[in-house]
């Protein structure tokens, strides 16, 4: 299960890096020389990806819990 959580937070890790990134370049739009190297298409997509990793990496972490809370009760009753 700790893998699972190691994981889980390394992929919130990427996907809010991604985040940060795209927003770095769309804020950078009005800087001259940069605009032009800008597909704000792209940058929705990066984003929307990003989210989708996030909410995924997310419920990993959810079910690791879930799984982590069973487990303890199965010993609890057994002890």
């Amino acid at each position: 299960m700790l893998d699972a959580i190691s994981s889980a937070l390394s992929g919130l890790t990427t996907a809010s890096n991604k985040v940060a990134q795209s927003a770095e370049r769309v804020a950078n739009l009005t800087t001259p020389g940069i605009a032009d190297t800008v597909d704000l298409s792209e940058e929705a997509v990066n984003l929307k990806l990003a989210e989708i990793a996030y909410k995924a990496n997310v419920a990993t972490l959810k079910t690791s819990d879930e799984m982590t809370k069973e487990l303890l009760s199965v010993f609890d009753e057994t002890v």
